[in-house]
């Protein structure tokens, strides 16, 4: 998401608090090991960043919450030292992510999976929004919410609003963000 949407979400108040310097300053860090568009460097920051603060913070959650214990094999040691020494057009082509692992199990899976399109996990919260999950939507989307709370500016929440119900385009994730977030503000800070 653009930096200037995710600041048009929020009331005038909350973006007078926020310290542009130390967003840049954190940005700037965490993009450092990007210098060009090297596949290794953007590999190693996925591995520093997106893994342990999603990814694998998710896995462990989730297995947890179900008595699980769950491993993740490609993430011993050995093997990512493995794939960093491998050139990366064994890693990924045009028309291939995850080149080594398709081509190490070619042998082993139908021929079917190799010629199929890539597909998420998403799950379909959109439908949710509208039908099952409605009414929580509306709740915490409330104008009156969204202006007793002071926290998003009114007029994007309710451009929001107008996408999920009249079936316009929007990030899922992004809502579920805000109505997670929602859902905490009213748990705690409302009376």
């Amino acid at each position: 998401m653009p930096e200037t949407t995710v600041a048009s979400m929020f009331s005038a108040e909350v973006q007078t608090q926020i310290n542009n310097s130390n967003y840049q300053n954190r940005k700037a860090d965490i993009l450092k090991g990007i210098e060009g568009k090297n596949f290794d460097e953007i590999l190693l920051a996925d591995c520093n960043l997106l893994l342990p603060n999603d990814m694998l913070q998710k896995v462990d959650s989730m297995s947890m919450a179900n008595a699980l214990e769950v491993r993740e094999p490609f993430m011993d040691y050995r093997v990512v030292d493995f794939a960093f020494s491998l050139p990366v057009e064994y890693k990924i082509d045009s028309k291939m992510k995850k080149k080594i692992l398709q081509d190490a199990f070619r042998h082993l899976l139908p021929a079917e999976l190799y010629n199929r399109p890539k597909h998420g996990f998403d799950v379909p919260l959109q439908k949710g929004f509208q039908n099952e999950l409605k009414s929580w939507v509306l709740e915490l989307l409330a104008d009156d919410f969204i202006i007793s709370q002071n926290f998003f500016h009114l007029s994007y929440i309710q451009n929001l609003r107008k996408l999920i119900f009249s079936g316009g385009s929007y990030d899922q994730n992004h809502v579920w963000a805000i109505l997670v977030f929602q859902h905490w503000w009213k748990k705690y800070f409302t009376k």
